[in-house]
């Protein structure tokens, strides 16, 4: 299992096996990975779950077999809490590095975890593991105009404002 660990935190890249399980059940996978059950909530106005097993039927299931040696870079993962082992969030990338070097992220927190700071230190995991791909330039993220935790969340992890984008506005990280 492919993880990445950060103070409070394990980031967990699922495998293919694994997202067909969490498509099917959370609380199959996580029974399956020894995790606590989560009752799992998304505090959005859109329906993240389904918008989760979408990307996860759409993109995820076919790139995760494409690309077995980089599967962590098209793959969700699971933010779980190290002391209590319960999941708070999914975070995940886009791909690897397109040609100007760019990959976009997602990510999101069960509202009972809200305001701890997983999210940032979520992000900022993330996004030191992908500083070790060569060609990675830049991590892009998109917040809702009114997302002000989830802005505050990408300020911390050294992201800046770089206009808009659809729904609101376009962050992005720069490799130094």
């Amino acid at each position: 299992m492919f993880q990445i660990q950060t103070e409070r935190l394990s980031l967990v890249a699922l495998s293919y096996e694994q997202l067909l399980l969490l498509n099917e059940s959370r609380t199959s996978l996580e029974k399956q990975l020894g995790l606590t059950i989560s009752d799992f909530e998304v505090n959005s106005p859109y329906d993240f779950i389904g918008g989760l097993q979408e990307a996860i039927n759409n993109f995820m299931l076919h790139n995760v077999r494409q690309h077995p040696e980089n599967f962590q870079w098209y793959t969700h993962w699971l933010i779980i809490e190290r002391s209590t082992q319960l999941t708070v969030g999914g975070i995940g990338a886009s791909g690897l590095p397109d040609p100007k070097g760019e990959v976009m992220i997602g990510y999101f927190i069960d509202a009972k975890s809200e305001g701890k700071g997983y999210a940032t230190e979520a992000v900022k995991g993330l996004t030191a593991w992908m500083q070790g791909h060569p060609e990675l330039r830049a991590v892009i993220a998109d917040t809702l105009i009114d997302g002000f935790a989830s802005q505050c969340v990408l300020q911390k992890a050294g992201f800046e404002v770089q206009g808009s984008s659809e729904d609101g506005l376009r962050w992005e990280w720069k490799r130094k």
